[in-house]
């Protein structure tokens, strides 16, 4: 039986707090910056060892902390798969973007964080690590959508959602399901590694060099006020409509990507403490024109100001 669960269902005020606990249940160590009356949900089973969930959510910003482990014990890790919508994973020093029907690994030995788009769709499948470590999982690692058999695992799992089962499976339906579920992983897995023509993931090498170029870009000038389509076109050698569309295929713009990703910093920035760094300093050092600039973005952003969200953290 799939269990849901809503923000709708309690008040404004109260959803992000609500939705941060139920996150924290499901995945201890998980946090979710975003606006106080986010409108998010979450849908989930367990199908054998692994379990499966479908989280819808707008934009917010998501963090994972070292040394959590997802609900079923043993050394487990989560696979996030993008069902719709696009996200800015980051760990160990690595960032990737998955776009639709991509999918990246997540150890919860390592911390971790994820920006999310706007009408945001994902898949999150907890696993055993020691399933798929033999078969070259590891932290990191992105598989990408062009790869057939992610299509296949990616319909298998969007029909487990689409099911409106009244009754809960009996203990051999989901471990047959499970092992579906397996096989499939599996699959891709292996396949990684013979698509001809493509890189390890899946995705034609100029493809994926353009778009990994483009977001590592942006990571690495964030700071840069001047940072717009044009400068990212002309820095990497290529013309703005092929940058346009990067970030078209995220369901995103430039301007709006850049402006996510600064906030999401200043908020962590605020959460661990500026070290008596001002919020003009703060507001400089990430690109923005000025404070005022910077405190309209944050409030539009979450919901409060800079001030009053770093003070929620101080002891």
């Amino acid at each position: 039986m799939l269990e849901r669960h809503a923000t709708g269902s309690v008040r404004a005020e109260e959803r992000l707090n609500y939705w941060n606990n139920l996150v924290a249940d499901m995945f201890p160590g998980m946090t979710v910056d975003g606006p106080r009356d986010i409108d998010a949900s979450w849908t989930g089973c367990r199908l054998g060892d692994f379990g499966l969930s479908l989280a819808h959510s707008q934009r917010a910003s998501v963090r994972r902390w070292a040394g959590s482990a997802p609900q079923g014990g043993g050394e487990r890790g989560l696979i996030h798969f993008q069902s719709h919508g696009f996200s800015a994973t980051e760990q160990c020093g690595r960032h990737a973007a998955l776009f639709s029907g991509d999918l990246t690994f997540c150890a919860p030995e390592e911390p971790y964080g994820i920006e999310i788009s706007d009408r945001n769709a994902m898949f999150v499948i907890d696993f055993p690590w020691d399933a798929l470590r033999e078969l070259g999982a590891r932290p990191g690692l992105v598989l990408r959508h062009q790869m057939p058999s992610l299509g296949v695992l990616r319909g298998f799992v969007a029909s487990i959602f689409a099911q409106n089962w009244s009754h809960a499976h009996t203990p051999a339906e989901s471990e047959a399901l499970g092992e579906v579920l397996m096989r499939l992983l599996t699959n891709a897995m292996n396949a990684r590694e013979s698509s001809p023509g493509h890189r390890p993931g899946g995705a034609p090498v100029a493809a994926i060099d353009l778009n990994e170029r483009v977001v590592a870009f942006v990571e690495d000038n964030l700071a840069n006020g001047a940072l717009r389509t044009g400068s990212i076109a002309q820095s990497l050698g290529v013309p703005a409509r092929e940058v346009q569309m990067v970030f078209a295929e995220m369901a995103t713009t430039a301007s709006d990507y850049i402006n996510t990703r600064r906030l999401a910093l200043a908020a962590d920035r605020l959460r661990k403490g500026t070290r008596g760094a001002s919020l003009s300093d703060l507001a400089y050092e990430l690109g923005f024109s000025d404070a005022a600039h910077f405190s309209r973005r944050f409030r539009e952003r979450f919901g409060e100001t800079p001030s009053f969200y770093a003070g929620r953290f101080r002891r």
